[in-house]
Parts: structure tokens; sequence; C-alpha cells
């Protein structure tokens, strides 16, 4: 294990001194479990798997991949604690703008995403350069049509305001 623990630390990027305060034990508890002095305990075994999100089959008996696969879940679970305490920054911003999206809305961010996507796929066609693989989606072709539908219904709302006082949207 030790030589995992060793692998682990410096695939992270970690100093034994940061990996010690991640874990809030000592720079020589860390340095203990790399050279085999030390074996590390259960609990300190827990702690590590959960903090790096490490196998624990891997760590401790060095089968399979070392980073477990996480749940769609857990990644945004994982994001939300990130930017916990990120008072005005672009990405706190920019989750309270997720989070009071409805429905409705996260469909058509889809579907601009598909197009954003589709556009790109038909330049590097164009100019003969490999395309990504095609973005698969959840949405059916009538789903997809009634976000088309609402699109429209927005626009036309919004062109009727804008010429009812005078001014028109030139984009």
């Amino acid at each position: 294990m030790k030589n995992r623990i060793k692998t682990l630390r410096s695939e992270l990027g970690l100093t034994q001194q940061a990996f010690a305060e991640k874990l809030g034990t000592s720079r020589n508890n860390i340095a203990g479990y790399e050279t085999g002095t030390r074996i590390p305990s259960d609990a300190v075994v827990s702690l590590i798997c959960n903090k790096f999100n490490v196998s624990e089959k891997w760590l401790r008996a060095g089968e399979g991949e070392p980073f477990a696969k996480k749940s769609r879940s857990d990644e945004i679970r994982d994001y939300v604690d990130r930017i916990q305490g990120v008072n005005d920054g672009f990405k706190a911003q920019f989750a309270a703008a997720l989070a009071a999206l409805e429905e409705e809305d996260w469909k058509i961010i889809l579907d601009v995403v598909n197009d954003i996507k589709n556009r790109s796929m038909a330049e590097k066609k164009r100019t003969g350069s490999d395309p990504a693989p095609a973005a698969t989606t959840d949405l059916t072709p009538e789903e997809q049509e009634l976000i088309r539908q609402h699109r429209e219904k927005k626009r036309l709302a919004a062109e009727s305001g804008d010429s009812s006082s005078g001014k028109r949207d030139m984009a």
C-alpha cells in the first residue's frame, strides 16, 4: 500500500505536507505510510478513499483502477461543495442561475448545446478535420419540436413587444 499512497499523492500533485493537511494528519504520518514504517488505520484508508475518490480495492490491494467512477449526482454535489462560499464569482452566479431554471428551460439549453455541437461538427467536416462523436440526448423529436415552438413563441413575443415600442432588434 505504501507505493500506492505515494503514487496517489504524486498523481494529485500534492506534497506530503499538503496531502497530510487535506487528511487532517501530520506530514510525518504520510512519510511513514509511504516508507512502510507506519500502516494506515482503516479509518485513514477510508478517509483517503472518500477525500480523493479513490477505489479502496485499488488502495488496499492494487486491483482495478485507482479512481472510482463518480455518478452524475456525485459530480454535481462535489461541484456545489467546491463553489460554496464563493459570493460573487462567475461560478456561483452561474450555479444560482441554473438552479432557478424551470424544466422547460433545461430542454431549451440542451437544444442550444446540441445546435452548437452540430454546427461545430459541420465546420470540422467542412475543414476536413475529424468531427467529435455526436452528443446523445434524451429528447424525443416531439420534445425537440416543442422546444422549437417555444423558442419561436418567445421570439414572436419579443418582436411584438419591440415593434410596439417602436424599436426593432437588430440581432
